[in-house]
């Protein structure tokens, strides 16, 4: 399990008539094996956080350290798994050909046997469907898997469920909880859903917009394992609330 570290991180894109600072003195802790959910307004900076951590951007200003690595080395060293709102899945190949991309391209032998990935992700039976023949919840789980082919210690993961329906999401939602807790990974989850996040982490972070900053920081005392029918509980309702009122304090409105 691996500590994300980020110490004064900001971001800055120059644009034809001006720069916008896009993250501005983001400072946190993201424990070894914990689940933080990112939340905010359409803008804030969440996505733009994410590829900060996993290198695909480099911070303007401030230090971001991956145990005791910078980003890049984690990278390159297979530390980092990145699932995307879009499953990004190879069209031409099988479920169990993607899952087993990282692999080819980082061309080591697999930590963990990519038939045994997709059977843990609950496609057992699928190794050889095609992108085409899979419903959208079954073809991100194949992203997860793929994402967990080289045992990341960092899950990275950018709206994954977004365009879901509400039943199937709900679902993915138990499965991804069994599938960290079962991989051991450090998960950061950005998400537009409050009742996701509240689900789903053990710290709910509230940025702000224009620029991007931890606006609250909201801890979920609630027990794990997580169940559906938690939702339905006073305590969960009023974990949400707080989290709703964070959102309108920082003066925006709740994302639909």
């Amino acid at each position: 399990m691996t500590e994300i570290v980020l110490s004064d991180v900001s971001k800055r894109f120059r644009l034809p008539d001006r720069e916008v600072t896009a993250l501005d003195g983001i400072t946190e802790t993201f424990r070894s094996g914990s689940f933080t959910a990112l939340i905010g307004p359409s803008g804030c900076g969440k996505s733009t956080l994410l590829r900060l951590i996993a290198d695909v951007l480099p911070p303007s200003t401030g230090e971001i350290r991956i145990g005791n690595h910078d980003p890049a080395i984690a990278r390159r060293s297979h530390e980092i798994g990145f699932v995307f709102q879009d499953a990004s899945l190879l069209p031409w190949r099988t479920v169990l050909d993607n899952v087993s991309l990282p692999i080819e391209v980082a061309g080591k032998a697999p930590a963990r046997d990519p038939r045994a990935l997709i059977t843990m992700v609950g496609l057992a039976g699928f190794e050889q469907a095609r992108p085409s023949q899979l419903s959208g919840g079954m073809q991100q789980r194949v992203a997860i898997a793929r994402a967990l082919a080289l045992e990341p210690k960092v899950l990275l993961m950018d709206e994954p469920f977004g365009a879901l329906d509400e039943i199937t999401r709900q679902r993915m939602n138990l499965e991804l909880l069994d599938i960290w807790k079962a991989s051991g990974t450090t998960a950061v989850l950005v998400t537009h859903s409050i009742s996701e996040a509240v689900f789903m982490a053990d710290t709910v972070l509230v940025l702000s917009a224009n620029p991007g900053r931890i606006a609250h920081r909201i801890h979920i005392d609630l027990p794990r394992p997580r169940r559906l029918e938690m939702m339905r509980l006073p305590a969960f309702n009023a974990v949400e609330n707080d989290v709703r009122a964070a959102l309108f304090d920082d003066g925006t409105r709740v994302p639909a």
